[in-house]
């Protein structure tokens, strides 16, 4: 009979941004502080398979998540076509998911985020 000591290790948000430069790792610190700041009681955790950092929500499930790109950082909406976005921040075709596209600090516009984080969580309570 043979044991392993090795036990399975949880991937971490660390883990998704580890390989990506210092710029993308501080735009999604950054953006990781937005959404923990407006959503207090959601919960943060690593999808390696999607290679991002989703937010759920203790009363409504998933509503967004955080994807690193090689050049820009993608805060995606889970439920993002069907926002109000009337600052014209959302990116992206499909029927269902929408992003913001990070590239810089300053593509970190707090109020206009915040107001798409706090009716994406809305939108989920439904």
């Amino acid at each position: 009979m043979t044991t392993s000591s090795s036990a399975s290790v949880e991937t971490t948000p660390e883990h998704i941004l580890l390989g990506h430069s210092p710029r993308i790792q501080a735009l999604a610190a950054r953006l990781r502080e937005l959404v923990r700041t407006t959503v207090p009681d959601a919960t943060e955790r690593a999808y390696p398979g999607w290679h991002g950092i989703g937010y759920r929500h203790p009363q409504c499930g998933y509503f967004c998540g955080i994807f690193p790109q090689e050049s820009s950082v993608w805060l995606l909406f889970e439920y993002g076509a069907l926002l109000a976005d009337p600052d014209s921040h959302l990116e992206g075709y499909g029927k269902q998911t929408r992003y913001v596209d990070i590239r810089r600090q300053q593509d970190i516009r707090v109020r206009p985020i915040k107001r798409l984080i706090k009716a994406a969580l809305a939108y989920r309570k439904r």
